[in-house]
């Protein structure tokens, strides 16, 4: 058994199929699967039940499973240790974020990291907070930047942003009477009931500004009308823009053109946050470039 068969069969667990972990890991199918079958014969037992939909864990499969992720950790841990040792201002660290941070975040953090320690290679993986989270796991990326809520309990995170969700109603809507103010508050703020019967455009189930805005709602004791999803913030910026429908964003970011017509704040009592955090894997040994871009967005916490 080598460390290349346990790192085979971990791809081969993670995806379920023996062909798309040969895709993944850019190597031969049959190669894979005379992997598989030396390590059964080593270890005596099982590990898979092949079937036309893949391949899934057997009880065996599982258990050999906690060995292969337990070893494979220790190797990047080693990994990174030595490289550490070797040299602490050189070193590579990989970053994972959302769309929203590509214009949000990281032009706060990056140039001055870079320029406080130009040697260190900065690999940035663009995915959703689901998605980074899974590669938090895998240790495909060291340091996550994502939105709350973490669903992942084996991970650590802080916060480092936090923003308020906002409701941008159409301009051909009866509004108006549903707007008040608050004493010592300068934003206007605007009653939920107008939600009750107004059609929204939201982000898709699951995600998680729409996580956010079913809390909220929920708070509010609303059932919402939701005419449209999307996936990207910006298309329910751009369709808020043309009257579709009304919307719930976060207010950081809002497009100018909605900013200028209007946004209202939601009421405290039922408000919940948008919040950016920075995640690690807990337990894992972290580089010292991953804890220095760490470090760096605890510096800057709240300032952007």
């Amino acid at each position: 058994m080598t460390l290349k068969d346990i790192e085979y069969f971990a791809v081969m667990a993670q995806e379920k199929s023996i062909s798309k972990a040969a895709e993944r890991l850019f190597v031969a199918q049959p190669a894979l699967s005379q992997c598989l079958q030396k390590l059964e014969k080593e270890m005596g037992v099982r590990l898979f039940v092949r079937s036309s939909q893949g391949v899934r864990l057997t009880s065996e499969g599982e258990c050999f499973l906690i060995f292969t992720e337990n070893v494979l950790r220790e190797r990047q841990d080693l990994e990174k240790r030595v490289q550490d040792a070797e040299n602490a201002e050189h070193g590579s660290i990989s970053v994972g974020f959302t769309g929203t941070q590509a214009t949000y975040v990281l032009p706060y953090i990056l140039p001055a990291f870079q320029e406080k320690y130009p040697n260190v290679s900065i690999t940035l993986v663009e995915a959703t907070s689901d998605k980074i989270e899974q590669k938090l796991l895998r240790r495909e990326v060291e340091v996550g930047i994502l939105h709350l809520p973490v669903l992942r309990q084996e991970l650590d995170y802080f916060e480092i942003s936090r923003d308020n969700m906002v409701i941008i109603p159409r301009s051909c809507s009866r509004f108006q009477p549903y707007i008040y103010y608050k004493e010592g508050s300068t934003k206007p703020y605007l009653r939920m009931d107008f939600l009750r019967e107004e059609p929204l455009i939201l982000t898709r189930e699951g995600q998680r500004s729409r996580l956010v805005c079913d809390q909220l709602l929920a708070n509010a004791g609303i059932v919402p009308h939701i005419k449209q999803t999307s996936r990207n913030l910006s298309t329910l910026d751009a369709l808020a823009q043309v009257d579709y429908a009304s919307t719930i964003m976060p207010e950081k970011q809002i497009s100018s053109q909605l900013r200028r017509r209007g946004c209202y704040q939601i009421d405290e009592s039922v408000a919940e946050p948008y919040s950016f955090v920075v995640a690690t894997l807990r337990g894992a040994y972290l580089s010292i470039p991953a804890q220095r871009i760490c470090d760096e967005f605890r510096r800057r916490q709240y300032t952007f």
